[in-house]
């Protein structure tokens, strides 16, 4: 049940609970200190009616006088506990040897007993004294019932439940109204994601109270809408960019196929048409691969193998297997005297094989699109906790309008129309070395050519 409240209705239980405990406590601590109060004030009046109770008893005027409170009973006990008066009204209670024992043990007593055809118990007050001259310890008491203070005490009692009860109420109806004037902005929203219209494109919320909780509330689903629709915006250029990229090869090997089947009559021209195939089945392979690196990505950071890895040794590998794929490249790699002076290697926690991956597709996209010219790779310390690897060509660079998609997949420059490709290379790059903690950046080098700056990370010794 607690779980189908709406939130208006907890914060009414909740805000109606406290307040209710709150008036329950100053009510018992109202009404226990009445009782209090009653008890020792009306037992105080007994005290010293019972102090000059001997002084009077023998005199039926002065009795009467004495007589002031309600039911009002006068008792004497001889020291060997007889008898010796009682007053009309002294017919319900008894006093026990062990009661005036410990009356004249402890000087003074008070006590309540309970007489028939009463609510309350009579309260009484029973002393010791001595008389001049005679020898023994006399006890007198009085008892009486305060008829006054047992029906204030009453109508207090009733006063402060009814007035909990409707304080209860009235806090309930005031919170009701708060609750649900508190969250009228939130009731603002929903309707709005409730409309037929918030299933449209561009739908954004509009916020009642834009600079609350509410509003901010309301710019982060925004926010969120908008990456939603950008990702997937992304998600379908990528489906169509994707399904052009792997209709062109496969066209071109059926037709290559069919051509072959119809017109070549000799070994050479089958073997020529062969080999044309195969060149475009090497290019969707690689353009599989390629995707399938995307897809799996996605899923690795929780579960992705991280080793402390030297940053010069994967350098130096990556160096080492471009410049065999591209024998007439030059290449080359200056080390900041930042990183000489360090007293360890530069070292990066992640995984070898995803590193390489990412920097070797950042050199040889350098080398391909710098048409041979030279490709200069620097590393320096970033800050005491990072690295830096500059990796500068002097291709053909990339116009500022396709910097804004670059990363994105199968989307390529637009003056690269002549030089293979598919664009994944740098998406895998970029994914990568996020995955790393790591930033990659593309900035035009001046003077030609593209600058690809990897910012990582160190690990902390």
């Amino acid at each position: 049940m607690a779980a189908r409240l709406q939130i208006k209705h907890k914060l009414l239980l909740w805000f109606s609970g406290l307040v209710g405990l709150i008036l329950l406590a100053f009510s018992v601590y109202v009404y226990l200190s009445y009782v209090d109060f009653r008890q020792e004030s009306f037992t105080a009046r007994l005290t010293r009616k019972a102090y000059v109770v001997e002084q009077v008893l023998g005199d039926t005027t002065m009795s009467n006088i004495l007589a002031s409170l309600p039911e009002q009973a006068e008792y004497l006990y001889a020291p060997d506990n007889t008898p010796l008066y009682h007053s009309l009204h002294g017919q319900d209670f008894h006093a026990t040897p062990s009661f005036l024992a410990r009356v004249r043990e402890k000087k003074e007593h008070a006590f309540s007993f309970h007489s028939p055809g009463h609510r309350y118990p009579k309260d009484g007050v029973a002393i010791m004294y001595r008389k001049p001259g005679a020898p023994g310890e006399y006890v007198a008491i009085v008892t009486a019932y305060d008829s006054n203070g047992y029906t204030r005490q009453y109508s207090l009692l009733n006063s402060l439940l009814y007035g909990n009860l409707m304080a209860v109420v009235v806090v309930a109806g005031l919170g009701l109204l708060f609750a649900s004037r508190a969250l009228a902005p939130f009731n603002f929203l929903i309707r709005q994601l409730r409309a037929p219209g918030s299933q449209a494109s561009g739908f954004r919320l509009r916020a009642s109270t834009p600079h609350d909780e509410v509003g901010v509330l309301a710019t982060a689903f925004n926010d969120l809408l908008t990456r939603q629709e950008a990702l997937a915006a992304s998600q379908q250029a990528f489906i169509a960019q994707a399904s052009h990229e792997l209709r062109t090869p496969l066209t071109t090997i059926k037709g290559w196929l069919e051509t072959s089947l119809d017109y070549d009559t000799d070994v050479p021209s089958l073997k020529e048409s062969i080999s044309h195939a195969a060149q475009e089945l090497d290019k969707l392979t690689e353009l599989t691969n390629g995707l399938l690196h995307l897809a799996r990505l996605g899923g690795l950071a929780p579960t992705l193998d991280r080793q402390p890895l030297e940053v010069m040794d994967i350098l130096l590998d990556v160096i080492d297997t471009v410049q065999h794929q591209r024998p007439q490249q030059r290449l080359s790699l200056a080390v900041s005297e930042g990183v000489e002076r360090q007293h360890t290697p530069p070292t990066v926690l992640g995984n070898r094989h995803l590193l390489r991956t990412a920097l070797g597709n950042l050199v040889d996209n350098a080398c391909k699109y710098s048409a041979e010219q030279p490709v200069a790779l620097h590393l320096e310390m970033n800050t005491d906790q990072g690295i830096r690897l500059c990796i500068e060509d002097q291709g053909i660079g990339i116009s500022p309008t396709d910097l804004q998609h670059i990363f994105q997949p199968l989307i390529r420059g637009s003056n690269v129309e002549r030089i293979g490709g598919f664009g994944i290379g740098l998406t895998l790059a970029h994914e990568i070395l996020q995955l790393h903690q790591g930033v990659l950046r593309l900035l035009p080098r001046p003077g030609g050519g593209t600058i690809a700056e990897v910012s990582l990370p160190l690990l902390k010794g």
